[in-house]
């Protein structure tokens, strides 16, 4: 804003200084060409055949306190005397336009091309008077680059004078900033940290301008009533889940008392016994994972260092005799370590449960890909099936809870599975998605990834 100030100000502020400067060295001119007309006089009006009383020690003297170069001219237009080298006495100078003009009686002021020099001069040409008759005229000048490098120099104090200010402002606006960016730098960092799901951050709320202050005390009311709603829909979870554990249980081992109880000729009611107990044990393996839910859900899980390319060789041996009793090839591609940041176990559970539903919707005779893979410093795991695939607009929603495919919606499982698959990444710091095949066949590619370390 400074600089802003300082630039709009300091140009129409140049422009002035210039163009004082120009007229300052022109009145300087013009003044001393009047002074040294007066000197002039007495050379000039000497009678015809007296001895000319000489000008030249005076335009001598005025060398060396100016660099300006005089001449000085009689009333037939000749030089008589002048402080430049490059002039010569007796030399006619009324063809030049200025001492034209001062010779009858007009002085004159401007700049022209100069022959002689080579290069563009600011004069000034005035006559030399007695009463009313002209007896002479006395030119000054300056190149015109001279003009210049004077006009240039007030510039350069201009310029310095800015500079000074900005930098000067700069100084002073230093603490005034920092005074405001570093309460905000500390509740950015605290909102980061409540984004991680640390609901017990706060920040400092009597430092800073008063509007950051205000800002800061929203902040802690809105962490600690956040805090305090995921707190209690998780104790909420955890405890109706919790409660559901004993009489699902309890119900289960009456179920199987009822069916050893009934005769085997009673076919029927074995069979509805057996599907309720069907959904019992569902409704048992959804209650597991609410609870599993609630535990990764109740704040910032730690993270230890696991090898993914270790972990996709163990799961595709624990899952590799299941998948051979349907024909199902399950293979690696992975590097010789890639160790990567994940919560304890949660990549083992995570690759289990994508294994687990694509060996629910693969043909048989098929085949599971687990590839490994780091880049950018992060590890990435997919599993990769040649089952039926989903649309792009189901992909993103089979994470939601209790989201099952439409087409099986009556098949085992909670709909839970990749929920859990989700926050356990989240919990480690990465990300799921799904993903349809590079290579354009069918299938899907389940993926997960995670920090390297």
């Amino acid at each position: 804003m400074t600089s802003l100030v300082v630039v709009v100000f300091s140009v129409p502020l140049a422009s002035y200084v210039a163009r004082a400067e120009r007229d300052r060295l022109t009145t300087a001119l013009e003044r001393d060409a009047f002074v040294i007309a007066g000197h002039a006089k007495e050379t000039l009006n000497t009678t015809s055949g007296a001895v000319l009383p000489s000008i030249q020690p005076y335009l001598d003297e005025y060398s060396g306190s100016g660099s300006a170069m005089v001449v000085v001219i009689n009333a037939a237009g000749n030089a008589v005397a002048s402080n430049d080298p490059n002039v010569t006495i007796g030399e006619d100078y009324s063809n030049r336009p200025e001492v034209a003009a001062a010779l009858v009686g007009r002085p004159a002021i401007g700049e022209r091309d100069s022959k002689t020099l080579g290069q563009r001069l600011l004069y000034v040409a005035v006559p030399v008077l007695l009463g009313e008759d002209v007896l002479g005229a006395v030119r000054m000048s300056h190149p015109k680059s001279h003009v210049d490098n004077e006009v240039r120099k007030r510039m350069t104090g201009v310029l310095l004078a800015a500079l000074f200010t900005i930098a000067a402002a700069g100084v002073a606006a230093w603490p005034v900033a920092r005074g405001i960016a570093l309460p905000i730098e500390r509740l950015t960092r605290r909102t980061e940290l409540l984004a991680d799901g640390d609901f017990s951050v706060r920040t400092d709320d009597t430092s800073g301008p008063p509007e950051v202050r205000e800002l800061s005390r929203s902040f802690n009311a809105m962490a600690s009533r956040l805090g305090l709603m995921v707190e209690g829909q998780r104790q909420f979870a955890g405890l109706v889940s919790h409660q559901l554990r004993t009489p699902l249980t309890a119900l289960k081992l009456r179920i199987e008392q009822l069916q050893s109880a009934i005769p085997e000729s009673d076919v029927e009611s074995f069979e509805a016994l057996e599907t309720i107990r069907s959904e019992t044990d569902r409704m048992a393996d959804m209650v597991e994972q609410l609870l599993v839910l609630a535990r990764l859900e109740g704040g910032a899980a730690r993270t230890v260092e696991v090898d993914a390319a270790a972990v996709a060789a163990a799961r595709i041996e624990m899952w590799a005799p299941l998948a051979a009793e349907r024909g199902i090839v399950l293979r690696a591609v992975a590097p010789d370590s890639a160790p990567c940041s994940c919560v304890a176990g949660g990549l083992e559970q995570i690759v289990d449960n994508y294994i687990d539903n694509a060996l629910g919707v693969v043909p048989d005779g098929s085949s599971i890909v687990v590839s490994v893979v780091r880049r950018a410093g992060h590890v990435t795991v997919d599993v990769t099936d040649e089952g039926p695939g989903l649309p792009a607009e189901l992909r993103e929603r089979a994470f939601d809870r209790f989201w099952r495919v439409r087409s099986v919606e009556n098949a085992p499982g909670s709909g839970l599975g990749l929920a859990i698959v989700r926050q356990l990444a989240v919990a480690s710091g990465g990300s799921t998605e799904l993903l349809g095949r590079a290579d354009g066949e069918q299938g899907l590619v389940a993926r997960v990834t995670l920090l390297a370390r």
